[in-house]
């Protein structure tokens, strides 16, 4: 049996870093919002043994990547090492860029497998063993809009907004969250907390006043060490965007247009030799993911 889907990409709407918690992690809230920009995934059912073939260089295919520890993880918990998965990755988004791309393989591969093995776990339980994994995978098999605290794991559900553009631009170079956060310096970060304007304006859909709002406490720390970031938001903000950020812990910046002709222009006019798309924001799982998996959790 063969199942096939694509995981998307999220941007961070704020990311506010509240203090350094006693394990080592940043006690943090953010707003995750995921974007249409796709990696696409192909499960097939193996007698024994997990495998993963993925179409780009320099993506690990062994147990150092999320999507393979996914599988590793549902194989121990329930007891299935009888199950096995041929796992392929065609990779659409930058790795080390800011956008979850391996969280959101991970995710995947929770609910498709929970789908190929007749595991019949609810996506509570899927959410629970996600957070295993990585502080953003539990936000991939949640929900298109969330509100993150503690390291980003525990979720409440925010409604879709009415949709928007984001237009990603990635300077062509990854960037290791783990450099990002060990630099981070927590008295220069803004103090004042914007979460619940921001999610105001989430709800009235007043695109421009959430551009005006969009904040990120490790902005300043990237910049610094990347100035090319400040270029590409000045530049983003130069061709109209409401409203720009670094997504999370970079590479990515993007812009927010509510006009999707305005944001094919800004993407078509920019000036650097920087990959670009534009995207939408997505509503609901059903723009991305099969019946067959909606459907069973």
């Amino acid at each position: 049996m063969k199942l096939k889907f694509r995981t998307p990409a999220k941007v961070n709407l704020t990311l506010n870093i509240l203090r350094k918690r006693e394990d080592g992690f940043h006690e943090l809230e953010t707003i995750l919002q995921m974007v249409s920009l796709y990696d696409e995934l192909e499960l097939e059912s193996l007698p024994l043994g997990i495998e993963l073939e993925c179409d780009t260089p320099g993506i690990p295919t062994d147990e150092t990547n999320l999507a393979c520890k996914a599988a590793l993880l549902l194989q121990e918990t329930c007891r299935v090492e009888d199950r096995g998965v041929r796992i392929r990755l065609k990779k659409n988004i930058p790795f080390g860029a800011g956008l979850g791309g391996g969280s959101g393989n991970a995710a995947g591969v929770l609910m498709g497998l929970n789908r190929l093995w007749n595991l019949n776990m609810s996506r509570e339980k899927l959410a629970i063993l996600a957070a295993e994994l990585g502080s953003d995978v539990p936000f991939f098999v949640t929900s298109p809009c969330a509100l993150g605290v503690g390291r980003g794991e525990q979720l409440e559900v925010l409604a879709p907004c009415s949709k928007f553009q984001v237009l990603l631009v990635f300077p062509g170079f990854p960037i290791a969250t783990p450099w990002v956060y060990q630099n981070l310096k927590l008295k220069l970060t803004k103090r004042e907390n914007n979460i619940s304007i921001l999610r105001k304006f989430l709800s009235l859909s007043d695109i421009a006043s959430l551009g005006s709002q969009l904040h990120n406490d490790l902005e300043p720390v990237v910049i610094q060490r990347f100035p090319e970031i400040q270029i590409i938001k000045d530049e983003l903000q130069a061709r109209g965007a409401l409203g720009v950020l670094l997504s999370g812990s970079g590479s990515t910046v993007f812009g927010i247009f509510n006009d999707p002709e305005k944001a094919r222009v800004a993407c078509a006019g920019l000036n650097g030799e920087w990959e670009r798309v534009v995207t939408e924001t997505i509503g609901s799982f059903s723009e991305f993911l099969p019946g067959e998996i909606l459907n069973y959790q």
